[in-house]
């Protein structure tokens, strides 16, 4: 009996023993020498899904030493209304084994409809890489900052693995037994803006046409001023629900109109839609059908309309016209180069002519070169000759020039021609102007190449919502123009700046305003009025240099497609701008970097914030106040050792938080349960593991440990003594 005793307390000890070991543990896993993550990004895309698609992995980790174990979508439920979200313990896993472990009516194996899912990611990391709670983590643009603040992360598995709750989801609507309407059909809308008049609002469904007729109801059509290249643009919406009123004289609208279906009727998704009697594609057409298929939106379909003066907008009075080449070499060849300068004018250039001393002609267009044989033709300019350059103007769309003591101007390349060079038909149709300029060809001279390409005053940052606005140009007197300039944010979607009368076949999808945490890509099309650009050429926006690479022939040097590495990602103005933790610094300052959304130029914002009002730089380190000069949000100052080995603590909103909140479906986490074949009781609350333990409690235990091995010797001892 008594060895026995003696066995069971040596056994006690031995297991005290063991407590011990194991509360060391996990202390010395994250002891020093541990490779932490210091920030973890991942993207994933998000299909439009409709009921009966299935569900498809979609997650990339892009930075940090980490990859995608699997993803997996949870079935959610409310069992009343307004009570929180839970799981109906229906799952989908990436993982091939997870899902083959579920039972068949566990499975999601498609949406459907009426139904609510969640998405969810599970990342892992590199092998002797761990997740800690001042890890940084973004999913899909949106920033989560540290995983000990946020409720959507979950370290697990020793610090292994990271789970990412309900970055988004998705709410199918319940089928519907409302007939489906295919087409839209309407007509009779009113183009007669005039800034004398308020806008009259005519449309009216096609009643001839029963695919709609008597389904759908106008609701609202409006007008709205374009901004496109006013220096202080002016925004003018006028709508059919608003009070009538005048539109601004020689402003640019464009029409939409918003239409409702009746009760019993729902529009389809891909609906047919027709303008007075003109069907429209999705390419020549911007359309949108939303509320669950109760309503239907189209804009920017018919070509916009100029707002008149009250004055006949049929006469042309003012001509301009840009791009003449009215500078030779002897030997060259004359070329036609003139265009107008606005792309849609009610007026075009009928030829270009040169005509010298003796009169021999050169014209654009074979067609206008007199009948007469003794009139002489050349090809080429002669040295020492004189030539004089005339154009030939006719006016289309039923137009008419006005007369010049009416006030008609006429200006080539900047320059206005003088009136007693400007001579018009009876019939108002045709204008010819002369002594436009006048050459004496000298021997070539080897034109430079352009060695920089300067392009001033481009809008590179825009906010969440903002509409494009071009406003690019060159400086004066240089050898090349400035065609266009884009905004694209992938292969098929962008906008040029001269749509819609040039390049709106270009992407299949028009960005009509910005939005946040999308990256957009800045492009420009210049080319050389004579000479060529050099193959090195250099490329200033704004100022500052950037990189590029051509797009298209690479041999055409006179032409120049370039698609920049300027990006701009909108940032939310809706939102306080926090700062991030990572502090720079150089000789004179320091500085740390505004997350209120990138310009174009890295180092144009460093700039603007390293100059950043009454900072200053001491022994301490930075402790002056802080003006973030894109969004204009300010920190106070904080005292950081010039080390840099201290982070800045992370600046608090006005309102006392910390950082930008993205909030999970409902008010609780959804977790994976941790079994998939238990009971499928929609438990969420999943209990917290990894490095989310505290270390007091380890300390309890290892102190609480000891005190039981103590008392257990002393007990042992004193029963020795009193026997």
């Amino acid at each position: 009996m008594k060895n026995q005793k003696r066995h069971s307390r040596k056994l006690l000890s031995i297991l005290l023993v063991l407590c011990m070991a194991l509360t060391i543990v996990p202390i010395t896993a994250f002891a020093a020498g541990v490779n932490y993550i210091d920030k973890i990004s991942v993207t994933y895309t998000k299909p439009d899904y409709k009921a009966g698609d299935a569900p498809q992995a979609a997650a990339t980790v892009t930075e940090g030493e980490c990859s995608v174990a699997y993803e997996y979508w949870m079935e959610i439920e409310q069992k009343t209304e307004g009570s929180v979200w839970t799981s109906t313990g229906r799952y989908w896993y990436s993982d091939s084994s997870k899902m083959a472990s579920l039972a068949a009516d566990k499975q999601i194996t498609q949406f459907e409809a009426g139904h609510h899912y969640t998405y969810n990611i599970v990342l892992k990391t590199n092998s002797g890489y761990f997740i800690s709670e001042d890890t940084s983590v973004s999913a899909g643009g949106h920033k989560f900052d540290k995983v000990a603040f946020k409720a959507n992360l979950e370290i697990r598995e020793m610090s292994t693995e990271l789970r990412i709750y309900s970055p988004y989801s998705i709410d199918l609507p319940a089928a519907s037994t409302d007939e489906v309407i295919t087409t839209v059909d309407i007509g009779n809308v009113w183009k007669n803006l005039d800034s004398t008049k308020p806008v009259a609002f005519t449309a009216e469904v096609n009643p001839n046409n029963s695919a709609c007729s008597g389904k759908v109801e106008i609701v609202e059509e409006a007008w709205e001023k374009s901004t496109y290249g006013e220096s202080t643009p002016i925004t003018d919406v006028i709508k059919s629900t608003d009070t009538p009123r005048n539109p601004i004289a020689g402003g640019e609208y464009w029409y939409s109109i918003v239409l409702r279906a009746k009760e019993g009727y729902v529009f389809s998704d891909n609906v047919t839609f027709i303008c007075e009697g003109k069907t429209y594609t999705a390419q020549t057409a911007n359309t949108s059908v939303s509320d669950n298929g109760k309503t239907f939106t189209a804009w920017e379909f018919l070509l916009p309309v100029i707002a008149s003066d009250g004055a006949d907008d049929t006469v042309i009075k003012d001509v301009e016209v840009i791009g003449a080449t009215l500078s030779y070499d002897a030997g060259d060849t004359p070329k036609a180069t003139a265009v107008t300068k606005d792309i849609g004018a009610n007026y075009e250039i009928a030829y270009e002519s040169w005509e010298d001393e003796q009169h021999a002609l050169w014209y654009s267009d074979e067609h206008y070169y007199p009948s007469e044989l003794f009139l002489d033709r050349f090809t080429s300019f002669e040295e020492g000759k004189s030539y004089r350059y005339s154009i030939l103007l006719k006016a289309k769309n039923g137009r008419t020039f006005a007369a010049t003591d009416s006030g008609l101007t006429v200006t080539v390349n900047g320059w206005t021609v003088e009136q007693q060079n400007i001579s018009m038909n009876l019939d108002g149709q045709s204008v010819y102007v002369t002594g436009i300029a006048t050459i004496t060809p000298t021997k070539p001279v080897e034109p430079k190449e352009i060695e920089v390409i300067e392009i001033n005053n481009a809008t590179i940052t825009f906010k969440d919502g903002d509409k494009p606005v071009f406003t690019g140009n060159v400086p004066d007197n240089k050898d090349y123009a400035f065609r266009c300039e884009w905004w694209s944010l992938d292969s098929d979607t962008g906008l040029v700046s001269t749509e819609p009368e040039w390049g709106s076949g270009i992407y299949k999808n028009k960005i009509t305003t910005f939005e946040a945490g999308k990256t957009y890509h800045y492009g420009v099309y210049v080319t050389a009025y004579y000479g060529n650009f050099s193959p090195d050429a250099k490329l200033k926006i704004n100022g500052q240099y950037v990189n590029y690479k051509r797009i298209g022939d690479d041999d055409n040097m006179q032409t120049m497609w370039l698609e920049t590495d300027l990006t701009m990602t909108p940032f939310d103005s809706s939102h306080t701008h926090s700062y991030g933790a990572d502090w720079k610094s150089d000789s004179d300052n320091h500085w740390h970097e505004c997350s209120c959304g990138s310009i174009a130029d890295k180092a144009a914002h460093d700039m603007e914030t390293k100059n950043a009002k009454d900072a200053t730089a001491t022994e301490k380190g930075y402790t002056g106040d802080k003006v973030c000069k894109v969004c204009g949000y300010t920190v106070k100052g904080k005292e950081i050792p010039v080390s840099g080995t201290t982070k800045p603590t992370n600046p608090t909103k006005p309102d006392g938080n910390k950082g930008e909140e993205i909030p999970a479906t409902g008010t609780t986490k959804p977790t994976e349960p941790t079994n998939p074949n238990g009971d499928g009781n929609g438990n969420t609350n999943s209990p917290q593991t990894g490095d989310n333990s505290n270390l007091w409690l380890w300390f309890a235990v290892l102190f609480l440990s000891a005190g039981m091995l103590i008392g257990t010797s002393a007990y042992s001892k004193k029963k020795k003594y009193s026997k």
